[in-house]
């Protein structure tokens, strides 16, 4: 099974795109469609705990942003919908939208729903991680000096490196694997 291919993180410099993210179930809705694949609403809203109605409209507002799309491929027949991502990666800096006010928050409050959505996911893992996941999880934190260029430099190396684990060749081997979320990111910042 190959998951993903090159060239599919797609840069994001729409502040409608982007303001759709901005909601926390519109961030679920991406990151369910990106494990799991195409899916019905019923399906997505069973296996996230919300109400059909309400993911019906955040699919709704994510379809007019272009983040998903139908599925007919995927469905089983004529009658049954099926929901898939348009891209399986997006990458976006509120630098794109310096001129533009509202752009920059649409950027800055979704980055903040997916930090704040990660935050939530890692102290999930620290509450109850069993072995042997405990101790293959890992948090690595590292300060490093930089230029610019040298740190657009390591933000494409630490995603290219991301990227080749999803793109691989899962093998087929009987082992018993998990959905991992990695976070990648580094921004100047003082201790």
């Amino acid at each position: 099974m190959r998951d993903g291919e090159p060239g599919d993180v797609r840069p994001l410099d729409d502040a409608r795109a982007l303001g759709a993210l901005a909601h926390p179930d519109r961030s679920r809705l991406m990151d369910a469609l990106a494990v799991h694949g195409p899916s019905t609403t019923s399906t997505l809203a069973t296996t996230l705990g919300l109400a059909t109605g309400s993911v019906s409209h955040h699919l709704k507002v994510l379809a007019e942003a272009g983040l998903v799309a139908p599925a007919p491929e995927a469905a089983a027949d004529r009658r049954e919908r099926r929901w898939k991502l348009v891209s399986r990666g997006m990458r976006w800096s509120p630098s794109r939208f310096r001129d533009d006010a509202a752009g920059e928050a649409a950027a800055t409050a979704a980055q903040g729903v997916l930090l704040a959505r990660d935050f939530e996911r890692a102290r999930e893992f620290l509450a109850t991680a069993a072995e042997p996941w405990d101790e293959a999880g890992s948090s690595t934190h590292v300060w490093v000096r930089a230029t610019p260029a040298e740190l657009a430099e390591l933000v494409g190396q630490m995603e290219e490196l991301l990227l080749s684990w999803r793109r691989r060749e899962i093998p087929d081997d009987g082992a018993t694997r998990q959905t991992v979320r990695a976070v990648a990111m580094a921004f100047p910042s003082e201790p």
